[in-house]
């Protein structure tokens, strides 16, 4: 038994190691209160999960930092956006698909003149959207024709992209509240899930974002800039590549507030694993669009892009979490698995095992002639 278990761990070292070769790159850039802080350690495993799911090649820029939020908001992330014609994203996601099911079978929408059709937020009499009018995209606005981007996913998926090098992405976090850093044990009552917040926070630099939060914060009734724009939004590029697969009904994308929108990737004939969005914090349910429907009370989460967290929960990242990835760009090191589930202490333990862990590891790596120099190199 020893034997076999020596022989599994050596494995598994071997297997991650081959894996943090073939990933994206995630570099972690400290904007303040980061470095040698017991922050830095989760955010580069956070880095690092999601780092070693994906094997598009691209090399991500993340900025983080601690600040002053808004009462009740844990983290906040701002993505760099830039315009990717809907045409040109289908075309890079076909060239670059992967094997795997997900991406063979994912429908993306339909063009009609090189634009999406669907249902969106139409205007009142002085032209400023309102959220209780439903318009129709053609594929002549520039809404249905030009896609407002992550960075990042451009970066996947080989777009055009001008100065690479810079953020994709910066992530605060709020200096106001107690976190645990460390969920092996469990997450202490009236603290937060560092980790699991630092990974949903990443979610959205990468590409989990929704076009629809521009229309809940600038529209009628609700939105607190309703009326401030004097345009309609869908002149301009607003929608994200997870919205096209946002559907209302089988074959009609809803990219409105509201409604009971969910993930699709067989052209909303059925919502995968049973999914709801949430549809606008001002005038749908409470919630942003860029996450799942909030559980009811702190359990039950569809994914680790639930817009909330309570005290004492521990984050988990689902199947559904990785399909979205998936089906907007990102190929994955595994395929779909709808019962695939990892919580912020099983991703905290495969970064940092424990200390029995490291003597099996350390003892297996002697036997095999490798060097300390080797094993000090990596981060882990």
């Amino acid at each position: 038994m020893k034997f076999s278990g020596l022989r599994t761990a050596i494995a598994a070292a071997a297997a991650l190691a081959a894996t943090t070769s073939n990933a994206t790159v995630i570099n972690i850039i400290d904007l303040g209160g980061v470095t040698g802080s017991v922050a830095e350690q989760d955010f580069k495993i956070a880095a690092q999960y999601w780092a070693n799911i994906f094997t598009n090649g691209a090399t991500i820029n993340l900025g983080v930092k601690f600040g002053a939020l808004g009462p009740g908001i844990i983290g906040s992330t701002g993505s760099r956006r830039a315009d990717f014609s809907v045409a040109g994203w289908e075309a890079a996601v076909a060239a670059t698909r992967s094997g795997s099911w997900l991406d063979q079978n994912a429908v993306l929408p339909s063009l009609a003149g090189g634009g999406i059709s669907g249902l969106t937020v139409g205007v009142d009499g002085s032209g400023n959207n309102d959220t209780s009018v439903t318009a129709m995209l053609d594929g002549t606005q520039t809404a249905s024709r030009v896609l407002y981007a992550n960075s990042a996913l451009i970066k996947a998926v080989g777009g055009p992209l001008s100065s690479p090098g810079s953020l994709d992405g910066t992530i605060t976090f709020s200096s106001s509240f107690a976190f645990d850093f460390n969920p092996l044990d469990g997450i202490t009552p009236g603290t937060m899930d560092f980790l699991g917040v630092a990974i949903h926070e990443m979610g959205h630099a990468l590409g989990f974002v929704s076009g629809v939060d521009f229309f809940d914060y600038y529209g009628y009734a609700n939105g607190p800039g309703a009326g401030s724009l004097g345009y309609d939004l869908n002149d301009t590029s607003i929608f994200s590549a997870l919205d096209m697969f946002r559907y209302g009904a089988p074959g009609t994308l809803d990219l409105r507030t509201g409604g009971t929108p969910y993930f699709s990737i067989d052209g909303g004939a059925t919502a995968l694993m049973g999914n709801t969005f949430s549809t606008g914090r001002y005038n749908g349910d409470g919630r942003q669009a860029s996450h799942w429907k909030d559980a009811v009370g702190c359990g039950g989460q569809l994914g680790v892009m639930d817009p909330t967290f309570c005290y004492g929960q521990m984050g988990e990242v689902t199947g559904l979490d990785l399909a979205a990835f998936d089906a907007m760009g990102w190929n994955l090191t595994q395929d779909f698995r709808d019962y695939y589930r990892m919580t912020s202490a099983d991703i905290y333990a495969a970064a940092v095992p424990e200390p029995a862990t490291w003597a099996l590891l350390l003892a297996a790596f002697g036997a095999m002639g490798l060097g300390a120099r080797r094993r000090r190199a990596r981060w882990r």
